[in-house]
């Protein structure tokens, strides 16, 4: 993995990569590329003790992306209750 630059997010505790160094990266515009060529997401969570994942889409405006959803539903309900979560999207290029 190449030096963190100014335009790269800052790796924290929860993001720093770990494994297979060589293909992960803190860049930023390649982030946003990746994020803005695929729509769907899945959510994880974790709701009365329970692990969910949530596929839905998603969409990028500047640095927040914006979930698809209902306030109703599970998944937006817990996410708006502070809850921790990770969100994962897969970008299949070949």
């Amino acid at each position: 993995m190449s030096k963190v630059t100014m335009n790269d997010f800052v790796p924290t505790e929860k993001t720093t990569v770990r494994r297979k160094l060589d293909r992960g990266s803190y860049d930023r515009e390649l982030i946003y590329r990746i994020l803005d060529e695929t729509f769907v997401c899945q959510v994880a969570f974790i709701d009365n003790g329970l692990p969910f994942v949530v596929p839905t889409n998603y969409v990028r405006v500047g640095d927040k992306l914006f979930l698809h959803g209902s306030t109703a539903s599970r998944l937006m309900k817990t996410l708006a209750s502070g809850a921790p979560f990770c969100l994962n999207v897969t970008l299949l290029d070949g």
